[in-house]
């Protein structure tokens, strides 16, 4: 008795108080109903001999209706203990199990009610049968149709109220549409019961009294077929509705997160809760964006990898291997003593200080609208105007030069900074199976060998005239010129520049 009280207390913690008053509410009221509709509506003289104060049908039905509230709750009770068991320890219970339990609550919640039906239409029809057969058809018709009317608005309810669960459930996996009727099939069903079986039993008055069933008159039929109109009318109503909240809801659902997905939010999922095509559609959207999401992790990964504009690239275009001519600036990056660095600190210091030499250079060259090719060790190579074309790129690459100067004092490495343009192949170089994009041409070569001798040069940034010569006035205001020297590897001379300096403080 005590475990039956702590799930009794946990019932009325949750959803269940709203779902258990919501399915009581109907059956009580579709059999308040049709008793008063047998008893008042029904035209034959028969019904009168079953009073409800000389212990005839209504006493019995009284009887019955108490104990069919109370044979209906603990049964129901039962049945869906494992439920509540489960939403206080889940990992205690098989899922696919209580997947199955919780999609088809409501088709077994009807079962309960139409067996706690069928058994009070049994208990009418034999008590009608004492008094007249004919009274006892009525009895059986009349309830049985009921029966169906309140077994499908039960269906529809607990169905809407038992959504929170089920999305519970359904919440890691929806594998199976068939948990629950299909769509076509449940609205065909809530027609039927809900409004033609109203009009079904309009036209069995109508037979019946043109039959001789009935000995009235034509005209003491019409409170029957006016109380069994406004039936059709109340029940089509009610499951017409659910049976459109049924559809509606999710579809609203999916169209509001849908459109919050256009605003740009990624975390996105709908709750499933339908065990139809309505929970493939939910589940589809769900796996859509896992997809989407998946696939906007690995171009953030990609584009880390290999650059955002490449990997941009890469995404829209099919990459084949070879380049193009493309007119470049390139800023190397190379530091100074790395290997007497990392022979003096612990590995975990050197990648620290690489990371925090790096995150200045790679901040510094995207401000500028460059673009990191490639880190190789501890060197950086940086291209101004490939993949994507960039107006005056050279201004771009002296002005981040500059400004790399200042940002790297205080750092525990630094570097040489050497900047070149020129003509170059931008392309994806590699083979078949392995390769990358790259810059490869004169410009790239001239930009390490600058490197090199910017390394014992004041200010340790250098380029060269023909550079300078295609970067704007503006720019070349705040570079001079210096000697010409053959830089290793050439056979011409080459007249170098570095940034002016404002102080003499700039001296390494």
């Amino acid at each position: 008795m005590d475990g039956i009280w702590r799930s009794f207390k946990w019932l009325w913690g949750t959803s269940w108080p709203l779902y258990a008053a919501t399915v009581l509410g109907t059956n009580v009221f579709g059999a308040i109903a049709i008793m008063t509709y047998v008893r008042y509506f029904i035209p034959m003289a028969e019904v009168k001999q079953l009073s409800v104060t000389g212990g005839g049908l209504g006493v019995l039905g009284i009887s019955y209706f108490a104990f069919a509230i109370v044979v209906g709750i603990i049964v129901t009770f039962f049945l869906f203990r494992p439920v509540l068991d489960w939403q206080r320890q889940p990992d205690r219970h098989d899922p696919n199990m209580m997947r199955n339990l919780v999609m088809r609550i409501p088709a077994l919640q009807t079962f309960i009610v139409v067996a706690v039906w069928l058994i009070g239409i049994a208990i009418a029809t034999v008590a009608s049968l004492r008094v007249d057969a004919r009274l006892a058809l009525v009895v059986a018709v009349s309830t049985s149709m009921a029966c169906l009317v309140v077994a499908l608005l039960t269906y529809v309810q607990a169905a809407r109220l038992v959504r929170p669960i089920a999305a519970a459930v359904l919440a890691r996996r929806f594998e199976d549409s068939t948990l629950e009727p299909p769509i076509k099939a449940r609205l065909y069903m809530t027609w039927f019961t809900t409004t033609a079986i109203p009009l079904l039993g309009i036209l069995l008055l109508v037979w019946a009294q043109h039959s001789g069933f009935f000995t009235n008159t034509p005209g003491e039929l019409i409170p029957a077929i006016s109380a069994l109109s406004l039936t059709a009318l109340l029940t089509g109503s009610l499951g017409t509705m659910f049976a459109i909240m049924s559809v509606v809801d999710p579809i609203k659902e999916l169209q509001a997160a849908i459109n919050r997905v256009r605003r740009g939010e990624s975390g996105i999922q709908v709750d499933i809760y339908d065990g139809s095509e309505i929970g493939v559609l939910q589940a589809g959207f769900n796996e859509m964006m896992r997809g989407l999401r998946e696939r906007q992790r690995v171009r953030d990964i990609f584009g880390r990898y290999v650059g955002t504009e490449v990997a941009q690239r890469a995404l829209e275009e099919k990459p084949e291997l070879g380049g193009e001519d493309r007119k470049v600036a390139v800023v190397f990056v190379d530091v100074i003593g790395s290997t007497t660095f990392a022979v003096n600190h612990s590995p975990e210091e050197v990648v620290a200080a690489l990371n925090e030499f790096f995150a200045i250079v790679v901040e510094v060259v995207h401000r500028n609208k460059g673009v990191i090719n490639k880190f190789e060790g501890d060197a950086a190579l940086a291209v101004f105007g490939a993949p994507a074309a960039l107006h005056d790129a050279t201004s771009h690459a002296l002005q981040t030069a500059r400004e790399l100067r200042q940002e790297l004092r205080g750092q525990k490495l630094q570097a040489g900074v050497g900047v070149a343009a020129g003509h170059v192949v931008a392309g994806h170089i590699g083979g078949s199976d392995r390769f990358e994009y790259t810059v490869i041409g004169d410009a790239v070569n001239a930009a390490s060998r600058l490197t090199d001798l910017a390394k014992d040069t004041p200010g340790r940034v250098l380029t060269n005239a023909a550079t300078l010569r295609s970067a704007n006035e503006v720019e070349q205001q705040r570079w001079t010129l210096m000697k010409s020297i053959e830089l290793r590897g050439r056979n011409t001379m080459t007249q170098l520049a570095r940034p002016v300096r404002s102080t003499l403080a700039d001296r390494y």
